[in-house]
């Protein structure tokens, strides 16, 4: 519970965080940044992912006391491409620049994969181990640092590669926290195999490859937006497709946190049959979570760009979020129902068929249609995730089937239908255009659309719930001497 309830401040601190960077920075100065965060993820992707997947289907408390290698192997192979990627970063500066960027943020983007990789890794290996006060203790710092050197660098600078170095040193910041426990650990026997790398790099290249070209599909939209309406138009579109993304990769992550970890620990304990039917009932969890809550950011749109975008990006930000959403509930399924199918029947490679139809249905709107501003780039890149849902759900209805919960989910859309029913007529209402009257609004649709959404889930017993409602009520409470 802490894991998760970690997890979700983290996500709402990066939510405000991003937000706060961009009413400071403007749209141009936000482009420029988002351009550069973009491409420290792609290198991310590109060479430490691997590990940090790897480090989350291989490696626990019991693994890790069964064979001491796979700690070892991976802390070497980190460390090593670590320092490669932090010397490339000092050759770009010193060279003073490339691609049209300026020195430094040119030499952010290999520096931030440094920072945010090393972070994901270590992070990764306190939730695998289940080091929860060790994970919360590492988001805490991380995220105070943040504060200080994004923010403030934001709000008294008002550059991107200001910004750029406070999101360096609040990845570094928890790297550095967690080099204690590290150090410690060495005097335990660590012998390092060679042996493993190639096992984790056939089990987590397909998935590489597959994040690897949605991250180069955000890359290339941002970068054609830029170059054909501007480095301001791709700030605003980068916000919108920043924030809806974080708000989806925060409820997906969030339950994929446990969820998975059950179905990997089923796995160990009961085998490949109780793995399946762990994965069956994350589907419906999932389905359950995700979909009502991109609906309800829909419905909430015109509060939360009135409430917390600056005034550069206003407009704007609900076209473009309003296009982008359909294809983001497509990324939630596929990260966080689909991909897990393929990762516990080990058969992670049809995840790049699908990736590399979702990155080539993008570049042909992209490319082959005319657009006007922004909202081109966020309609691209809402098809090329839709297709990628498409894709992927077909092959692993053929090569990692599991019971789907066809009833649940069909329950799971007549709730949220209720809840759009229920939250359009407060929508609809006039409260006046002050923050205060804003604010209130956005409360109602919020607990008018959770309310009617959460009693359509009792009476219709998705997943049980009814049922688990009902006995944990019944359930006697201890009597006290």
């Amino acid at each position: 519970m802490l894991t998760l309830t970690t997890f979700l401040i983290n996500a709402i601190a990066n939510f405000a965080i991003g937000l706060a960077v961009a009413y400071f920075l403007g749209a141009e100065q936000f482009g420029v940044f988002a351009l550069a965060a973009a491409a420290g993820a792609l290198l991310q992707t590109l060479f430490l992912e691997w590990l940090r997947l790897s480090t989350n289907r291989f490696y626990g408390l019991k693994q890790g006391a069964e064979d001491s290698g796979l700690k070892a192997t991976l802390d070497l192979v980190t460390g090593l491409i670590s320092t490669v990627l932090a010397l490339a970063g000092l050759g770009v500066y010193l060279a003073g620049g490339a691609l049209g960027a300026s020195a430094m943020v040119a030499a952010m983007g290999p520096l931030l994969a440094v920072s945010n990789g090393m972070f994901d890794y270590r992070a990764a290996i306190a939730r695998t181990c289940f080091h929860h006060r060790r994970y919360a203790a590492l988001v805490l710092i991380k995220n105070i640092v943040a504060v200080v050197c994004m923010l403030g660098g934001a709000w008294y600078w008002r550059q991107a590669d200001i910004v750029l170095i406070g999101l360096f040193l609040s990845g570094a910041s928890g790297v550095l926290l967690s080099a204690r426990f590290y150090r410690e650990q060495r005097a335990l026997p660590r012998p390092a195999r060679f042996s493993l790398v190639k096992q984790f790099a056939v089990y987590a290249a397909p998935l590489v490859i597959s994040s690897l070209l949605i991250q180069a599909n955000v890359f290339m939209t941002r970068a054609v937006v830029a170059q054909h309406y501007g480095l301001d138009e791709s700030g605003r579109f980068s916000l919108a497709l920043d924030i809806s993304l974080r708000l989806v990769a925060t409820i997906g992550s969030g339950l994929d946190l446990v969820l998975f970890q059950y179905a990997v620990r089923a796995e160990a304990e009961q085998g490949i049959a109780a793995a399946r039917a762990q994965l069956s009932r994350n589907i419906a969890i999932i389905t359950g979570i995700l979909l009502p809550s991109c609906v309800g950011i829909w419905l909430a749109l015109p509060q939360l760009e009135t409430l917390f975008v600056g005034p550069d990006f206003r407009d704007s930000f609900d076209q473009y979020t309003l296009l982008l959403l359909p294809g983001l509930f497509c990324f939630g399924i596929v990260f966080y129902v689909v991909n897990p199918l393929f990762q516990i029947a080990h058969r992670t490679g049809p995840v790049t068929i699908a990736a590399a139809a979702g990155f080539a249905a993008t570049a042909l709107v992209l490319f082959g249609f005319q657009g006007q501003n922004g909202g081109h780039g966020a309609l691209s890149t809402s098809i090329g995730y839709a297709v990628n849902m498409v894709v992927m759900m077909a092959l692993a209805w053929k090569l990692a089937p599991v019971r789907v919960p066809w009833v649940d989910l069909a329950k799971i859309a007549v709730a949220t239908a209720g809840m759009v029913l229920a939250a359009l007529p407060v929508r609809s209402l006039v409260f006046g255009s002050r923050g205060v009257e804003q604010a209130m609004q956005l409360a109602l649709i919020a607990g008018v659309g959770a309310s009617a959404f959460a009693a359509i889930s009792l009476a219709l017993n998705i997943g049980g719930l009814r049922d688990m409602v009902l006995a944990r009520l019944r359930r006697p409470k201890a009597v006290v001497a």
